[in-house]
């Protein structure tokens, strides 16, 4: 991680972003980076509405070729 960015605007989060990504829905944040320590370690919760579910990352099928041997 080489940059943080946790900003409030009137008691209300309006930007998380860790190394540009930037996360919408967090309900809660911790961080750890002990002295000596090189990488620091950011824990995020992030709540899941009904209907929504997580899918494992793989390539855009659009993008695949098939190879003949």
């Amino acid at each position: 991680m080489q940059d943080l960015k946790i900003e409030y605007h009137e008691g209300k989060l309006v930007e998380l972003s860790i190394d540009g990504i930037s996360f919408r829905s967090v309900a809660a944040v911790s961080l750890r980076h002990e002295l000596g320590e090189t990488l620091p370690v950011v824990t995020l919760t992030v709540p899941l509405g009904i209907g929504e579910r997580l899918v494992p990352a793989g390539p855009d099928r659009q993008n695949l070729r098939i190879i003949k041997k």
